[in-house]
């Protein structure tokens, strides 16, 4: 068990779960129940009671607070802590602690000093007047998630690493590129923890992912959108592709499995050419694999929510091709279809996707027509 606060503890913990101690404003006097106090600090009865009630008449002797008892006849049966907002630095001073305002006014300054780091020009007024913002936010006790109300290393850490991050340039490896921002090769992936589920799922987003998007209006929402990556960016393909590289054809057909492709090759191909009528995009790796061995003859690309290996591939193929994707009938499931549809400008349809007990967007979304794709069945 925890040890039990001190009563100048107490009677900070209560203040500051008040909306005077969150923000600084208040309309009236705070009154505060010493019953309470007395509770919380562990000295309702005996010598402890009798001490921290000299330490109250202490307290209130300094000015740092009034007692207010609880029958105006009887001063000595002591009912109310009264605090008024114009006495918080005076009991703190007392209290031997930071006031919450004065902490407010430092997070922030911290704010304020970072407005006049460098970032590329492109970025410059967004992240002042997201500074500006913050530091407005700080001060007023508003909501500054994830950073702390309180100074701290890691709030100055977050600080200086945001505008190195927007001046990044380039692609490499998250472990590279936190050895030379952090001087730690893990440090990023902690503070852009990797997306479980949703459209990042898969991607180095986390509170620098959040932060980042914040402050570009949503063009940065990744780490991976800067070129900071977990792994190499590629596309796991099978089926009849060729790519024109310096002037030669690369028949990536006569490969009997599924082939790894970079987006690199991808972007730089002077021509990508495919026999293929249709393009299938699937979910599941496993399903993949094996849909793989039956030699379609048609384009297959591994991918659930797609990355931009994939996405740099579906905008070179033919847009005579037919696309369709084989997900899960689930409501993450349909959710991916629409990003691919959304991200990549190609109508793609569900194939064996049931939408049966989803919701109406769902249903909108899945109208399978088996008959078009009849080599693989259930």
């Amino acid at each position: 068990m925890p040890a039990a606060p001190t009563l100048r503890e107490a009677i900070a913990h209560n203040y500051e779960r008040l909306q005077a101690g969150r923000t600084g404003t208040a309309v009236r006097d705070v009154l505060m129940p010493v019953e309470e106090i007395f509770r919380e600090a562990g000295c309702c009865e005996g010598e402890p009671r009798a001490s921290a009630e000299r330490e109250l008449i202490n307290l209130q002797r300094s000015g740092a607070l009034t007692l207010d008892p609880v029958h105006k006849k009887d001063r000595s049966n002591i009912g109310w802590i009264r605090l008024s907002l114009a006495n918080e630095a005076t009991l703190y001073q007392q209290l031997g602690r930071p006031s919450p305002s004065a902490l407010r006014a430092a997070v922030g300054e911290q704010f304020a000093m970072a407005a006049s780091a460098l970032v590329p020009a492109r970025w410059r007024e967004a992240w002042q007047i997201w500074c500006k913002r913050l530091s407005e936010a700080a001060v007023a006790g508003r909501s500054i998630q994830p950073f702390d109300r309180t100074p701290s290393p890691e709030n100055a850490e977050l600080l200086a690493l945001l505008p190195r991050l927007l001046a990044w340039e380039g692609e490499s490896l998250v472990r590279l590129a936190s050895c030379l921002l952090c001087q730690d090769s893990k440090r990023l992936e902690t503070l852009a923890a990797i997306e479980r589920e949703g459209e990042f799922a898969g991607k180095l987003r986390g509170r620098l992912g959040r932060l980042l998007s914040d402050i570009t209006c949503g063009a940065i929402e990744t780490l991976d959108d800067l070129g900071i990556v977990r792994n190499p960016r590629f596309a796991l393909v099978h089926g009849p592709l060729r790519l024109r590289l310096d002037d030669e054809w690369i028949e990536l057909s006569r490969l009997r499995g599924p082939f790894r492709i970079s987006q690199i090759d991808i972007e730089r191909a002077q021509e990508v050419d495919t026999t293929a009528t249709k393009c299938l995009t699937i979910e599941n790796e496993t399903t993949f694999h094996e849909i793989a061995k039956l030699g379609s003859g048609e384009i297959l690309i591994q991918t659930s929510y797609p990355g931009s290996a994939v996405l740099a591939l579906l905008a070179r193929l033919p847009g005579s091709l037919e696309f369709w994707h084989f997900g899960d009938s689930d409501v993450a499931g349909f959710e991916i279809l629409d990003v691919l549809r959304r991200k990549s400008g190609r109508d793609f349809q569900p194939l064996h996707m049931k939408s049966g007990r989803l919701p109406a967007e769902q249903e909108a979304l899945g109208r399978p027509d088996r008959s078009k794709w009849p080599f693989y069945e259930f």
